[in-house]
């Protein structure tokens, strides 16, 4: 810290950080675990304009529901407990971030946000603008999660109506969310649903900057000893939809206890059925789409008439029976869609990293054994 100082020649730091004559261009948050901390400080001391960069590695707190009572202190939201988890991370930290800007008149603008191996790293611009603050608000959802088929429902916090004046000058106005938009039990399979969130509901990636990251990347590759592993995450980042949440088709098909179809089966009947697909850069054989997730069941429905599922093996009280029992909305067109591999599938890509050994990933903490005595000569 004392370094980075001097570099910069700040002397004994920013003064007055909310003065913009002290503020600096860019910010880096990295710190071990949380940096929740430092972020009011941070989002008060960046250009308008500047660049903050967050580091968070504490996904056992993020990612999981294990210690929703320190998520919430931290980051304001409870946690999700689905395998779309590392997705709902990045979207608590950014909720964090916008809620911190917001106090001082100020909004945030995600560059890139991703879910890199046990840590999340966001990279977000700072600017100031009332009106964009108001607008936060409808940028905020809570969401309903299904404890078994892990379906969800979005709770928008506030929504915002465009009036037009006779000069032609368009007003905002601010209202509330009528709510909850689902009942006391999933729609899908009759289960128990938990309250997650609030969260960042916008985008997590501005599609020109990645666009521009890659085209320096592919001029400097020389310079990166990660070249080749962060070509292949910011593209897939730069085709990603802006939607919540992704899905594998493994976790689905192990709902309906069926055999699991292809990636490519899956997009294509999506495709077929009028919905976007991409994929996420935060788990390997993922899509994320459009359609609902009613949408997503109706496809599996439409699988299991095809590959029909051994029902003596599945229990009587099962949420299983439940999501076999209702009809597809649609009948699901599996035939290959043209545009079922995403672009980054066609390119040879590192897409998503392998461990380099078994077991990879954040060590857990060193347990000593029987501590040494200290002698009378060492007090």
């Amino acid at each position: 810290m004392r370094r980075n100082i001097e570099i910069n020649d700040l002397g004994g730091g920013t003064e007055n950080p909310g003065k913009e004559k002290d503020r600096v261009d860019a910010v880096d948050l990295d710190p071990y675990g949380t940096a929740a901390p430092f972020i009011d400080a941070a989002v008060q001391c960046v250009k308008d304009g500047g660049l903050l960069c967050v580091t968070c590695t504490d996904l056992s707190v993020l990612a999981t529901t294990n210690y929703p009572e320190k998520c919430f202190s931290n980051y304001g939201g409870i946690p999700v407990k689905a395998e779309y988890c590392h997705e709902a991370a990045l979207r608590l930290v950014l909720h964090t971030l916008s809620t911190s800007a917001s106090r001082y008149g100020r909004y945030i603008e995600p560059l890139v946000s991703l879910s890199i191996d046990f840590y999340v790293r966001i990279f977000v611009r700072v600017k100031t603008s009332p009106l964009e603050v108001k607008k936060s608000l409808t940028k905020t959802s809570a969401y309903y999660i299904c404890s078994a088929c892990q379906s969800f429902y979005e709770q928008p916090l506030g929504r915002v109506v465009e009036k037009q004046s006779a000069t032609g000058n368009v007003n905002y106005l601010f209202k509330i969310q009528n709510g909850p938009g689902v009942a006391e039990k999933c729609p899908e399979c009759d289960s128990a649903l938990h309250m997650a969130g609030p969260m960042w509901s916008g985008p997590l990636h501005d599609a020109k900057f990645v666009t521009k990251v890659l085209e320096h990347l592919e001029a400097n590759q020389d310079k990166y000893g990660t070249a080749v592993r962060m070509k292949g995450m910011l593209t897939v980042a730069q085709e990603e939809l802006d939607v919540p949440f992704y899905f594998t088709p493994a976790k689905i098909a192990s709902f309906f206890h069926c055999i699991t179809p292809t990636l490519e089966e899956i997009a294509s009947a999506l495709l077929h059925a009028g919905h976007k697909i991409s994929r996420s850069h935060a788990c390997a054989g993922s899509l994320k789409t459009t359609a609902t997730r009613e949408d997503v069941h109706s496809v599996f429905r439409s699988w299991i008439k095809l590959n029909p599922v051994k029902m003596e093996n599945i229990s009587e009280n099962s949420p299983t029976r439940r999501l076999i029992a209702k009809e597809p909305s649609f009948e699901a067109n599996f035939k290959r869609h043209p545009d079922s591999v995403t672009p980054s599938g066609k390119m040879k890509l590192v897409r998503y990293q392998e461990n380099p050994t078994s077991h990879w990933g954040p060590g857990t903490k060193a347990v000593g054994g029987s501590k040494r005595k200290r002698a009378k000569d060492d007090i």
